[in-house]
């Protein structure tokens, strides 16, 4: 993408509420560029712990997310992040350790889609581009919770994946 095109997202989509559940850490995005970032060692957690069949979802078929809200101060503070499914009921979580459940609130979505290619990187320069986008005028974050969505049979070396922007 040459950096003097307007960024614009793939699509704009409304949803309705949904549940997910999974395991969370809090962050900053100055953290997540930076050596400390935890964001990395989620997912990390999530494929080698199988959070998903835990949660008795199966991932092949449903996909996974990972999802960003408790925002403090928009993009500039602390946000939590969780890296999850879509479940539900939040009901049977209850005796699960750390799993944690969030109701992503009905909203209107900025969609932007990726490049195919190594997924961290794609999903990163997404996001760079993201914030350029939500710089410019009438391009309103609500930070409610945004998310990634990576299909169930993405290729983390050469996949795609979505990243819903909550918008006013």
């Amino acid at each position: 993408m040459k950096h003097n095109e307007r960024i614009e997202p793939t699509r704009i989509e409304e949803l309705p509420s949904f549940t997910l559940a999974g395991i969370s850490t809090v962050t900053t995005n100055e953290a997540e560029l930076s050596k400390a970032g935890k964001i990395g060692k989620l997912f990390e957690q999530f494929h080698s712990q199988n959070i998903g069949k835990k949660l008795g979802v199966n991932i092949q078929e449903d996909g996974h997310y990972s999802c960003y809200f408790n925002y403090e101060q928009g993009d500039a503070g602390l946000y939590e992040v969780m890296v999850s499914v879509h479940v539900q009921e939040a009901l049977q979580l209850q005796n699960l350790d750390m799993i944690k459940a969030f109701t992503v609130p009905a909203a209107k979505y900025a969609v932007f889609v990726t490049e195919r290619g190594p997924i961290i990187e794609m999903v990163q320069r997404t996001w760079a581009d993201i914030w350029q986008w939500s710089q410019q005028p009438g391009n309103n974050r609500a930070f409610t919770g945004d998310f990634e969505y990576y299909s169930k049979d993405i290729n983390p070396e050469d996949g795609q994946a979505e990243v819903y922007i909550s918008i006013k």
